[in-house]
């Protein structure tokens, strides 16, 4: 599951038209719900509501960049239509002392994560637009959470991810890109996130300091991280 906090949703949209939809942000952004993404434009980029996820009939919201090449859906979108979706963070869980545990994954500077996506028309609704995240080898830091993790994009890298028809294949696989070990921390979170209601739109409440890689890297902190699913 996904976030966008309603501070964030006024950085993507400077106009406020998305503060008008949601004015407490989304704080959980499931497989097939809408959220805002960047889609190119012939002058720098617009914002267009698009699904999480291609298809409702299979797992289509996460796309391993390794596959790019072979699977038949994502090779059909690689290098020709590409999309950003703009989070504030992921949620994943650990096991802590017997209990999964969520945490909100963002970054330490606390502007948004940029992630390179895959987009094209929902296979169960022609006329609206999906997207699928790419997802790839996790960093020491993310690997506490999770086998996988989201490509983050730099402003330079978003800008060559959004216009593929200026690159080659090699420099967009570069996209998918890793983030620094200490470019990211975790937020516990209060709440059984996974049991809160589609139409349950408030803030997403944390406690404790954030964990960085230096937490992790601490002798007494080895735990078993969680196997929520992050890719197909």
């Amino acid at each position: 599951m996904l976030g966008v906090l309603a501070d964030h949703i006024d950085d993507i949209d400077p106009t406020r038209k998305l503060r008008e939809l949601w004015p407490e942000g989304l704080p959980i952004i499931r497989p097939m719900y809408h959220t805002p993404i960047y889609l190119p434009e012939p002058k720098g980029k617009s914002v267009k509501n698009a699904r999480f996820g291609i298809s409702r009939q299979f797992s289509s919201f996460n796309a391993r960049s390794e596959n790019f090449a072979s699977s038949r859906m994502w090779k059909s979108l690689f290098g020709k239509s590409h999309g950003v979706a703009p989070l504030s963070y992921i949620i994943e869980w650990r096991q802590e002392e017997g209990a999964r545990t969520p945490y909100l994954i963002g970054r330490k500077d606390g502007k948004l994560l940029l992630t390179p996506a895959l987009v094209a028309p929902c296979f169960d609704d022609k006329s609206d637009l999906g997207f699928a995240i790419a997802t790839r080898e996790p960093n020491r830091f993310f690997a506490n959470f999770h086998d996988r993790m989201v490509g983050v994009l730099t402003p330079d890298l978003m800008e060559r991810w959004l216009n593929p028809g200026e690159s080659t294949l090699p420099k967009l696989m570069e996209c998918v890109r890793a983030p620094e070990e200490d470019e990211l921390v975790a937020r516990k979170a209060t709440g059984d996130i996974g049991r809160k209601k589609a139409d349950d739109l408030s803030p997403i409440a944390t406690v404790g300091k954030p964990l960085t890689i230096t937490d992790f890297e601490a002798p007494s902190s080895k735990k078993k991280a969680g196997q929520s699913r992050l890719g197909a």
